[in-house]
């Protein structure tokens, strides 16, 4: 059996060398895919604990960017409901509710702050009737401020126009309107 010639296995060696040099210096790209497809994302911190969240909902199906607090319930939510109506959402320490900026029915905007005991203690935005069947001619702008265990405000203030009459100041007090 022959040997290799000594200046071969040198000339072999330097020559991988060199290339395992030169294609490990030289910039890789991945190709890109146009469109990246997943029912969820999640954003990371440092110790691997997810800190937001890009999903649909899987209850409600609305469409979400929530921001988690350290516990993991979400702290913001900002995103689009079910019935494509965009929303953005605040929440206390205790996972629940305090402000809420949204867009309802008719693209009525609605801004609505809370406290630990009771949901809708401030409400500000467009007022307008409960049946969506009937055209809505009002034009009513109304700050409302319910007390603790009810829904019905014990004062509010704003401006109404009764569909084409003069726009007017409006004041309740304890359901009693203050002229």
């Amino acid at each position: 059996m022959k040997l290799p010639n000594l200046p071969n296995i040198i000339i072999a060696c330097a020559a991988g060398f060199l290339g395992g040099t030169l294609a490990s210096r030289a910039p890789v790209q991945a190709s890109s895919p146009e469109v990246v497809r997943a029912s969820k994302f999640e954003l990371l911190d440092a110790s691997g604990r997810p800190v937001a969240r890009w999903e649909t909902d899987p209850k409600t199906k609305n469409v979400r960017l929530s921001f988690l607090e350290k516990g993991g319930s979400v702290g913001l939510d900002i995103g689009v409901s079910s019935d494509v109506l965009p929303f953005v959402r605040m929440n206390g320490r205790d996972g629940k509710n305090r402000i809420a900026l949204e867009l309802g029915p008719g693209d009525r905007p609605g801004l609505n702050m809370s406290d630990a005991r009771w949901l809708g203690r401030i409400s500000l935005g467009q007022a307008g009737t409960d049946t969506p069947d009937i055209p809505d001619r009002l034009d009513q702008w109304v700050l409302r401020f319910s007390p603790f265990g009810t829904t019905r405000p014990a004062a509010m203030i704003g401006i109404t126009n009764q569909g084409g009459g003069e726009t007017e100041g409006v004041l309740f007090v304890n359901g009693k309107q203050i002229r």
